[in-house]
């Protein structure tokens, strides 16, 4: 396993697109949750309803604001996980790595590792940055409380990178998986807001991914609905275990039709 992420590594070790996409998320990640806090803050002042800014910036409420914020930059990293990807195919890393003794079983299982080591990176940089606005505005001792969301944070983000991931190996064109990958993702955002289909739209697979980090802002709405007589009927939602779980079949899925399909395709 070692092997095969030392060779991963050394494919992007001197390669400036993945430093220069992954500094973009970096950066882009702690300003948009934090002009989007001041934002929001400025248009709910004086609504009972809706939490301060020493709670949302706090634990643990925390956890919840960054990794929603957080997951709505994933598109980016998967943009990178299909680059990533295609760029075995057009240097023909994968056939010289076939040719130097590795299996496609090989290939997939240390593109993916890597990919998972990649998550996990990101996940922590997010504790890391959740971590030090949480310590500013509250007690530290309460750090612990809702982490549960950095893991399904991690779920949600190995999911894009399984479906960029299968869209790379089926497709091998960067441009042609680039525009489906992401124009997938964003019509998932039109078919939730199709009245009455929500129900059934959770169950489509990167629906569902997509869904793993909930909206943190929408018992708020809620509360404020019903403080104003407006009879609020929610449909039918899978809670956070029930999303996890199918996720994660989604995810082995993915990448189980990526083998598939590599193994049949020739090099």
């Amino acid at each position: 396993m070692m092997k095969l992420l030392k060779i991963e590594w050394l494919k992007v070790k001197n390669y400036n697109t993945f430093w220069w996409i992954l500094g973009i998320y970096a950066v882009l990640v702690p300003v948009t949750f934090l002009s989007l806090i001041e934002f929001f803050l400025s248009i709910t002042q004086g609504f009972p309803f809706f939490p301060s800014k020493e709670e949302i910036l706090g634990f643990p409420q925390i956890w919840n604001y960054t990794t929603w914020i957080a997951s709505s930059w994933n598109i980016l990293l998967g943009v990178l996980v299909v680059i990533l990807v295609c760029n075995d195919f057009a240097f023909k890393t994968q056939r010289q790595s076939v040719i130097d003794g590795l299996s496609r079983r090989d290939f997939i299982l240390g593109k993916f590792s890597f990919l998972i080591v990649l998550a996990v990176v990101i996940t922590l940089y997010t504790f890391l940055f959740g971590f030090i606005i949480g310590s500013i505005y509250s007690n530290i001792s309460d750090f612990t409380d809702e982490i549960y969301y950095l893991l399904v944070y991690f779920i949600q983000t190995v999911g894009y990178f399984a479906f960029a991931f299968l869209w790379a190996v089926l497709i091998r064109r960067p441009a042609l998986s680039i525009i489906l990958f992401v124009v997938i993702i964003l019509f998932d955002g039109i078919l939730l807001n199709i009245p009455n289909f929500y129900e059934v739209a959770q169950f489509i697979p990167t629906i569902t991914i997509s869904q793993l980090v909930p909206f943190p802002f929408g018992q708020e709405f809620i509360d404020a609905a019903r403080a104003q007589g407006e009879d609020v009927n929610l449909p039918f939602q899978l809670n956070q275990l029930g999303r996890s779980v199918f996720s994660s079949i989604f995810i082995i899925g993915f990448v189980l039709i990526s083998y598939i399909s590599l193994k049949r395709r020739d090099l």
